[in-house]
């Protein structure tokens, strides 16, 4: 009984600091902001206390929708393209010569280190109406009825943004898979070799099992990230046309600093963090839930 104590004693000993730590930066911070939610707020004092109102208010509003819809067809972008895309590519930098393998990381790692407002503008560059490279390229090969104007257009706006967003984060994403493969040992491969599997079979039978941890974590990694999409709707489109591109992240900068109402944009954000907490509980929960070990 005293060897369980004393277990226990030193598991909270030294773990007391990281839990202070994250007490401090990490949940202090947001109890002010849900006291804020509950109250009629300008951004400089507060008006009165409305208690529920204002999640009353964002969940009535239509625009509030909008932006959950183009925020989950980001994440589907992101995790259901983006995913596959990026692993495909980790394995075939896996198996290219060493001077090909650096080319290929190079390349890889060079969109994620731009700066988010050259991609955007570069891409609104790409999908400019008139002289635009997309538009340029169909009306050369005689599919003129197939221009659109992409960034101003309901049903192109938001896949158009999130090509630019898989674009500029599908490298980093491959990196994380390639280090990933690279942590395997080689005698699973040679044993497979011997047993004369294909490179297919390898990739399904030992890899993208093995790789279930890096899965995991490029998984949270892509959702969150992507929930948190605003730099290039910001750029790209300032949320336009009218509300149609605006993700959770922009709706709650717009009410919050556009319309002066700080507790409904404080509300959204609350929410947005829910949401997020929720969505990695579920992934922590389903996802490689077992522990590898080579």
């Amino acid at each position: 009984m005293n060897k369980y104590y004393s277990t226990k004693l030193s598991i909270f000993v030294f773990s007391a600091p990281a839990l202070i730590l994250f007490t401090v930066f990490c949940v202090y911070p947001l109890l002010p902001e849900i006291l804020m939610s509950l109250n009629n707020h300008d951004g400089f004092r507060t008006l009165g206390f409305v208690g529920l109102d204002n999640y009353k208010d964002i969940l009535a509003s239509a625009s509030f929708w909008t932006a959950h819809k183009n925020t989950y067809l980001i994440v589907g972008i992101s995790v259901f393209m983006g995913l596959p895309l990026s692993l495909m590519f980790a394995l075939f930098m896996d198996v290219q010569t060493p001077k090909l393998r650096r080319f290929f990381k190079t390349s890889a790692m060079l969109p994620a280190i731009l700066s988010v407002t050259v991609v955007a503008e570069m891409w609104i560059s790409f999908y400019e109406p008139t002289w635009g490279l997309f538009n340029s390229i169909l009306r050369s090969i005689g599919l003129e009825s197939w221009t659109h104007s992409w960034l101003t257009e309901k049903n192109t706006v938001m896949p158009s943004i999130g090509l630019t967003f898989l674009w500029q984060y599908i490298g980093l994403n491959a990196m994380l898979f390639y280090t990933g493969i690279k942590t395997i040992p080689k005698n699973y491969y040679e044993a497979a070799l011997i047993d004369g599997a294909s490179f297919t079979q390898v990739c399904l039978r030992i890899t993208i099992p093995l790789l279930q941890d890096v899965t995991k974590y490029v998984l949270i990694l892509s959702t969150l990230g992507s929930m948190a999409f605003y730099s290039q709707v910001r750029v790209m489109t300032a949320g336009g046309p009218g509300d149609l591109s605006r993700t959770v992240i922009y709706q709650m900068y717009y009410v919050a600093f556009e319309t002066s109402e700080f507790g409904k944009g404080t509300a959204i954000a609350v929410v947005f963090i829910l949401e997020c907490l929720f969505i990695s509980f579920l992934i922590q929960r389903f996802v490689a839930r077992e522990k590898l070990e080579f």
